[in-house]
């Protein structure tokens, strides 16, 4: 995987990847896959597609990325609005709709300021209610919440999946009640710095960085000294180590945050 100059920030500007640090998983593993250029050609070609291009090739359908619909790879978060399928990205509420009956109806013009909504061929619905960093994820089955106010009607099943559900529930019903996301029901990932610091040394690797020049930039000034490797060898472990997770997550790996 090879980022893109132009497309992605300087390695070494730490305040650029900022935004990650608070950002829900789902959108740090879209910062990997827009890096992808298997990817970002199958976008390129579903644009050329959509003006009248005739195209085709190896990955032109976004749900082989995990996707309802081709995000183009320049945008970055916390622009970006990916709608991962539930295939990818587990906690998705899904939903069956019946005719409005009063207060308790959900109203996309209510919401329409943070919504992303992408219709399929077999009439299902995918809808992202997002700021950018934290995200609620629905799926309607059966019915329409496009055409106006609609009573939602929430199908859970199985344990493990049905706390996933639930818990977007939860964030659902917080963000209608106040009309914000819920701190305590989208906290900060425990992980997101590191995940933020792999993705630095990636793009450090394709911009041409050596390991000693991540280990400086991204742990410490020490491994700019001399013969960092034999007075720190600690460092050179931990360097080692982030390149090595890096790859792993450019080979496909960012595919288990979703998980």
């Amino acid at each position: 995987m090879a980022a893109v100059e132009g497309d992605v920030p300087d390695w070494r500007d730490a305040a650029a990847y900022a935004p990650l640090l608070h950002a829900d998983r789902s959108f740090i593993a879209w910062e990997w896959l827009r890096r992808t250029p298997a990817y970002r050609a199958a976008a390129e070609r579903a644009r050329d597609a959509s003006v009248g291009r005739h195209v085709g090739g190896p990955g032109d359908a976004p749900e082989h990325w995990g996707l309802h619909d081709f995000v183009p790879p320049h945008l970055a978060t916390p622009v970006a609005r990916p709608i991962w399928s539930a295939d990818a990205y587990p906690h998705v509420l899904r939903v069956e709709t019946g005719p409005a009956r009063g207060d308790e109806d959900f109203d996309l013009e209510r919401v329409a300021a943070m919504t992303s909504l992408v219709g399929a061929a077999d009439g299902r619905e995918h809808l992202l209610i997002s700021d950018g960093l934290r995200v609620i994820r629905v799926d309607v089955l059966e019915g329409t919440v496009a055409a106006g106010p609609a009573r939602l009607h929430y199908r859970l099943s199985g344990l493990a999946s049905a706390e996933r559900a639930v818990l977007t529930l939860r964030r659902l019903l917080a963000f209608w009640r106040t009309g914000r996301f819920c701190r305590s029901l989208h906290p900060v990932e425990a992980r997101a710095r590191r995940w933020a610091l792999m993705l630095r040394a990636h793009d450090a690797l394709a911009s041409g960085a050596d390991q000693r020049a991540i280990a400086e930039v991204l742990l410490s000034a020490e491994a700019g000294e001399p013969r960092w490797r034999c007075r720190v060898p600690s460092l050179r472990s931990q360097a080692q180590r982030l390149v090595a997770r890096a790859r792993h997550m450019s080979s496909g790996g960012y595919r288990e945050l979703l998980q």
